[in-house]
């Protein structure tokens, strides 16, 4: 029997990303659009349950029994964290569909965002939200008919359907331009306790400052987000902080801003205020190595900072230039010679393949790694995403993929055994060089088994 104004929020299991091509990390951290989206529905009204499958680890069949008591089911193929890097492999996302009530299904994500047409037609669902998805969910929640057979509301913007066999597609929502309309995420609705990241460790939890990012990187995508930088209010921010520290005693938080640090001012702010509140958090961030400088870096060290995320991506200028990121390795090695001055920790992500990259090149970005020497280096190879410059560039043309199909990577301009080939030596040489076994001695650090798997399975190709 379905229970009225009861919404089902469902991030599946990614069992399936070990199909890809190239190795991912399969980190277990809360979906925080699904718990900002909670949180708005039960403001209006509505009971909502969270099924986190990374962690309660349901069945198709299952889920499907559990979907049967709700009004509406939406299921995300891309969580927040998964915005930016979506996987390449959604096969699982299917598979979590497959016994899911249809005419009471909705599907959110950044696959379903730049294809709606192929995964609706595949998935059977109702609608496809494209965008964020937080506030179109809480409108199809509260207006569309679903189970009671009503035509879709097309006066909800940002959503997508199949009308006569066709794809119809309304208003463009545009992204939401006041963060601080959002409430606090609905965090008490997962199991808190189940997520860490081994570079910080538990009691740990995501929080975001901002969304958007002005910059033009052209492997970058931005489908969800928008190129618009929308920044939370100061209070706001330190007030999300308070509560995942009070509420679940969260410890160390990740702020996953696609550039934490692009407003200088603010960011001092934080960090002056966070020191204030003396909550003894550790925090960790992504942003661009240009918006580093003595000065930042000495406040965030303060305020409890332990780890910095760089993008380098390269370790040729003429690259590096061709990405449109804006940077130089000249920025990269100030930004990481000031960072560790500091003590603070850095991981970079470097990546092969991009169009025109000779074998030269990206040797290049593996002896760049080595010298600026950060805590830990992730390797990757480039992917031509579809909505990102990169894969309008190198003409990909996504009507020849399956609809749970990404490309693995850029097969346009370069061949796997190659890349895979740089790939494995890449962290060879950097990881296992006397001077890194030896820091990690000295600093008394122990590899994480994830990280160990993920090691193993490069070597071995």
């Amino acid at each position: 029997m379905i229970t009225p104004r009861t919404i089902l929020l469902i991030n599946p299991h990614w069992q399936g990303i070990r199909r890809q091509l190239q190795p991912q990390f399969r980190r277990i951290w809360q979906p925080l659009d699904l718990a900002l989206a909670a949180a708005l529905l039960m403001e209006n009204g509505f009971t909502v349950q969270i099924l986190d499958n990374n962690v309660d680890r349901l069945s198709p069949a299952a889920m499907g029994r559990l979907a049967s008591g709700f009004e509406k089911t939406f299921v995300t193929s891309t969580p927040y964290d998964r915005w930016q890097c979506p996987s390449l492999d959604i096969q699982f996302f299917f598979d979590t569909l497959a016994h899911i009530p249809r005419n009471r299904l909705y599907i959110m994500g950044a696959h379903v965002t730049e294809r709606p047409e192929a995964i609706l037609r595949e998935s059977g669902a109702r609608a496809a939200i494209l965008g964020e998805p937080e506030q179109a969910i809480l409108e199809i929640a509260r207006e569309d008919g679903g189970d009671k057979g009503d035509k879709t509301p097309t006066h909800i913007q940002g959503i997508a359907y199949l009308k006569g066999g066709r794809l119809v597609k309304t208003a463009a929502r545009g992204h939401l331009l006041d963060l601080n309309q959002l409430p606090r995420p609905a965090y008490h609705l997962l199991k808190m306790d189940q997520y860490r990241y081994e570079f910080m460790g538990e009691k740990f939890a995501i929080l975001e400052g901002s969304r958007g990012c002005p910059h033009g990187c052209t492997f970058c995508y931005l489908g969800m987000y928008g190129r618009r930088f929308r920044q939370k209010r100061l209070d706001r921010l330190l007030d999300e902080v308070r509560y995942v520290n009070r509420e679940f005693q969260v410890q160390n938080i990740y702020f996953m801003d696609l550039e934490f640090g692009l407003n200088r001012k603010h960011l001092i702010s934080f960090c002056k205020a966070l020191m204030d509140l003396n909550l003894g958090i550790r925090w960790c961030c992504q942003t661009r190595v240009t918006d580093v400088d003595g000065e930042v870096l000495t406040w965030m060290k303060k305020s409890g900072c332990r780890l910095i995320h760089f993008g380098v991506e390269a370790g040729s200028d003429r690259i590096l230039c061709q990405t449109g990121k804006g940077i130089t390795v000249k920025d990269c090695v100030r930004a990481l010679n000031l960072t560790r001055e500091t003590s603070i920790k850095t991981a970079l992500f470097m990546n092969f393949g991009f169009p025109g990259e000779t074998l030269g090149e990206m040797n290049a970005t593996v002896e760049l790694a080595i010298r600026l020497n950060p805590t830990y280096a992730a390797f990757h190879l480039i992917v031509p995403f579809p909505g990102t410059a990169l894969a309008r560039k190198t003409g990909l043309d996504m009507s020849t993929f399956p609809p749970h199909l990404y490309p693995h990577f850029n097969f346009i301009d370069h061949d796997l055994k190659t890349l895979k080939s740089i790939l494995r030596r890449a962290y060879m040489r950097f990881y296992l060089r006397p001077a890194y076994l030896m820091g990690l001695l000295r600093r008394h650090m122990r590899p994480d088994l994830n990280q160990g798997r993920l090691f193993m399975r490069l070597l071995k190709g």
